[in-house]
């Protein structure tokens, strides 16, 4: 019994010696490559810190459901929190005031922003996801799948892709386009577009972004030529398979994030030329740490994707109690899908009574995800962030792997 006692004793004063002297993510130094997946709840958001401390965010999403779960709070928008957090991990850099790059993978609300509880903004445009985050922080280059045109598959198609939001995102786009930052369109097989800007050099031999797919259409593996992913009607799929999807590699390390792409048929949609994983998984090749497409929805990582990419990190970021479905979730878990040790990792925590808690016992705590790849790009190491709080506190760390 009084085993019992002073063991939740010690455990208590443990307790209080981490609240009183938390753990922190270590500054970022010249030669790390730092991926942070940010956890609102509310959408997709990344920030990369480049080896040179070039910094790139893709996507930042709300879609303003009422059952999903913000975080830290519902005090400010999903936008206003990931520039706060942005802007936290800016300080550290050799540019404290610009993001380098900002990409779209796709225009969904949970990717760019939403009409609903939009902020009134005074340059022609509502502030949401991206467009908010425009707002608090300049984009040096900005790079989207639609620029400057937005009418693939057809101007109506992009509308409705984000209806009533897309009028404002696009007067964004044209706006800051006129006030200092250079627009884009994605280019499929180029890894050129995405480059380190401040101290390159070094890190020329070891460090590259390629461009993979995007609109349909994926490299071919030699140069920057590409070729269709599908043969029919556009009209057919949706704007998820239009997601621009990218592998980054930093010597041994490698890092895969396509958007929303598809793997398989979804009933709602007619086409069969849904599976558009497996031409990307035949040009990506095998990754360290993969972002499930989609969310980890049941559309998604089809078991060739997973076969070849084989990721020793899998990670899914949610907003919904579908993010992940049971039945990718069973498949990401399958040892008998690829053999190897993986990890899980997962930005909230709404699916948690629908997956179960044997699935759900499978993933790390959730949280913000932060990769932290060390100099050279030989080794790795995972953290998680507190979600729920604006300090950021480490509650959660791996052991450094070794590649």
């Amino acid at each position: 019994m009084k085993k019992g006692i002073l063991f939740l004793a010690t455990l208590m004063s443990a307790a209080m010696a981490y609240g009183q002297n938390p753990e922190y993510l270590p500054e970022w130094k010249e030669g790390y490559l730092d991926i942070h997946t940010i956890a609102t709840g509310r959408g997709d958001a990344a920030l990369i810190i480049m080896p040179d401390g070039t910094t790139m965010m893709i996507d930042a999403g709300d879609n303003a459901k009422a059952k999903d779960t913000q975080h830290p709070d519902a005090t400010k928008k999903p936008g206003e929190w990931q520039a706060i957090y942005i802007k936290h991990f800016l300080k550290q850099l050799p540019d404290k005031e610009n993001l380098d790059y900002a990409m779209v993978t796709h225009l969904h609300n949970d990717h760019i922003g939403t009409i609903k509880d939009a902020l009134p903004g005074t340059h022609g445009y509502d502030l949401s996801g991206m467009t908010l985050v425009g707002e608090k922080i300049h984009f040096n280059k900005f790079v989207d799948r639609a620029y400057p045109e937005y009418d693939f598959p057809s101007k109506q198609k992009v509308l409705n892709a984000d209806k009533g939001f897309m009028p404002h995102y696009i007067n964004f786009v044209n706006y800051i386009a006129q006030h200092g930052t250079v627009a884009e369109k994605f280019q499929v097989g180029s890894r050129r577009q995405f480059t380190m800007v401040h101290n390159p050099k070094p890190y020329a031999k070891e460090f590259e972004i390629r461009n993979l797919a995007a609109n349909g259409e994926v490299w071919t593996g030699r140069g920057t030529k590409s070729e269709k992913m599908y043969s029919g009607d556009t009209g057919l799929f949706d704007e998820n398979m239009n997601s621009c999807a990218i592998r980054l590699r930093y010597g041994k390390f490698s890092y895969y994030n396509g958007g929303d792409l598809s793997g398989g048929n979804w009933p709602i949609y007619k086409s069969q030329e849904r599976d558009f994983e497996t031409p990307v998984a035949k040009v990506c090749g095998k990754v360290t740490v993969m972002k499930a497409n989609h969310h980890g929805y049941f559309d998604t990582c089809n078991a060739f994707f997973l076969q070849t990419l084989s990721p020793q990190v899998i990670i899914i970021d949610a907003r919904s109690e579908n993010h992940p479905v049971v039945s990718t979730m069973t498949r990401i878990c399958d040892p008998q899908v690829w053999r190897g040790d993986r990890d899980y990792y997962i930005t909230v925590n709404q699916s948690r009574k629908k997956l179960g808690e044997e699935l759900w016992s499978k993933f790390k705590p959730w949280g913000h995800i932060v990769v932290r790849v060390y100099p050279g790009g030989n080794s790795y190491q995972m953290f998680v962030l507190d979600a729920d709080s604006t300090d950021y506190h480490v509650i959660y760390k791996s052991d450094v792997v070794n590649l």
